[in-house]
């Protein structure tokens, strides 16, 4: 279990954790969303502006784990010009990744391969897939 840990929260990982400073919650967003882990307590509030379809400003609160935050600071990063149902696709890939052993995504989302070590650690799933569900409540 130790090892699992160590590669978990890896220095990039934290990084991306500690990141999160910088998106504030937004002021006049078009949609909030809100969504809890029964099982940590963890808790995503997404803002976010949509114009035409397309995110154009994501603002958050986060109070979860490093991998929670980690995954919520991976998706703001790169989420703005995506769609929501872009959004809804990377979710059912990180579950999967999780839940089934299937690959992380490529390309601007491949930072989410420092997640893969969490497949063993089914109590931290929830808090990685928390980005989504709020922000589908959002949309």
């Amino acid at each position: 279990m130790e090892s699992i840990l160590n590669d978990l929260y890896q220095e990039k990982l934290l990084d991306y954790a500690n990141s999160l400073k910088r998106y504030k919650r937004l002021s006049h967003p078009t949609g909030t969303g809100t969504a809890v882990s029964r099982s940590c307590g963890s808790r995503v509030t997404v803002d976010l502006v949509l114009v035409d379809k397309l995110i154009t400003e994501i603002g958050l609160d986060v109070e979860a784990c490093a991998l929670g935050s980690a995954s919520s600071a991976i998706v703001a990063e790169n989420i703005i010009g995506k769609t929501i149902e872009e959004m809804r696709l990377l979710g059912e890939t990180i579950f999967n990744m999780l839940k089934k052993n299937g690959p992380a995504p490529p390309g601007v989302w491949c930072s989410f391969a420092l997640l893969e070590s969490a497949k063993d650690l089914e109590n931290r799933h929830q808090s990685i897939c928390l980005i989504f569900d709020a922000i589908r409540r959002a949309s």
